[in-house]
């Protein structure tokens, strides 16, 4: 593995943007030839976390502003504090301290891979075609423009996500304990839904064929052979069936919806 930054460098651009720009600091992580990295992996504990992509290879990181503005005609040369960024083949992993200051903005080629990990800050990614994997335990979950996959968890925040394609290979998994989930769908896409829930509604614009909602058990207690047994669990099929969706909450609604 090779430590890119916070420790002693490599060939690695780091440089603080104008005042005009509040002390946003900036790393580029440059591409390796012939290519760019596979996948960027973020843990942060009280940051927010926001991913866009364009057109190159590299993979930028810009922090967040400082308190302290450089004394005039003077600026700061040890770089982001609590930051650190490693490549181990082709993979990127960000790591921030309880300190850093601001958001950290990530910006990658489109068909990278990301996953995303923050305690207390909100998530958003914005136009990414790989796969998209979300952890957040306090904050929200953005994500908006994708056209991969997508694993997003959140134990209080509430999970947004609009999906222009779908990768039918691969399983799409939402989510939440408390916050709410709203997905939107390509309109033509074929999958097999599984909501759960225990006190939560659920709301969808899809003609979705409902599978069996109740189960037969034993019932040895009453002096019957079976009884059944009605719960939040239901499965479905959309346009036939295909890739598996899941959904998963305990208290927050449900709105699975049709892309216009």
């Amino acid at each position: 593995m090779k430590t890119i930054f916070a420790l002693a460098g490599t060939a690695i651009i780091v440089c603080g943007l104008s005042a005009a720009e509040d002390r946003a600091e900036r790393v580029v992580v440059p591409a390796p030839p012939g290519g760019h990295a596979h996948q960027v992996k973020v843990h942060v504990l009280n940051n927010s976390i926001v991913v866009k992509t364009h057109t190159g290879n590299d993979v930028i990181v810009e922090t967040g502003s400082h308190a302290a503005a450089s004394p005039e005609g003077m600026h700061r040369i040890d770089g982001p504090r609590g930051l650190t960024i490693d490549e181990d083949d082709s993979v990127i992993e960000v790591h921030s301290g309880p300190f850093l200051p601001g958001p950290l903005t990530i910006t990658v080629p489109a068909d990278i891979s990301v996953e995303l990990h923050s305690l207390n800050g909100n998530l958003s990614v914005e136009g990414l075609r790989g796969e998209v994997d979300t952890h957040t335990l306090n904050g929200r979950t953005e994500l908006t423009g994708i056209s991969g996959t997508v694993v997003a968890n959140s134990l209080n925040g509430a999970i947004h996500a609009v999906l222009d394609r779908v990768d039918p290979s691969k399983p799409l998994s939402f989510s939440s304990l408390d916050g709410p989930i709203d997905v939107t769908l390509p309109a033509d896409v074929k999958a097999n839904v599984k909501f759960k829930t225990l006190r939560a509604d659920i709301y969808s614009d899809f003609e979705i064929r409902l599978g069996e909602t109740a189960a037969m058990e034993k019932d040895g207690s009453s002096g019957l052979r079976f009884r059944l047994r009605f719960d939040n669990n239901f499965e479905g099929l959309i346009n036939g069936g295909g890739l598996l969706a899941s959904f998963h909450t305990l208290h927050g609604t449900i709105y699975l919806r049709k892309k216009k």
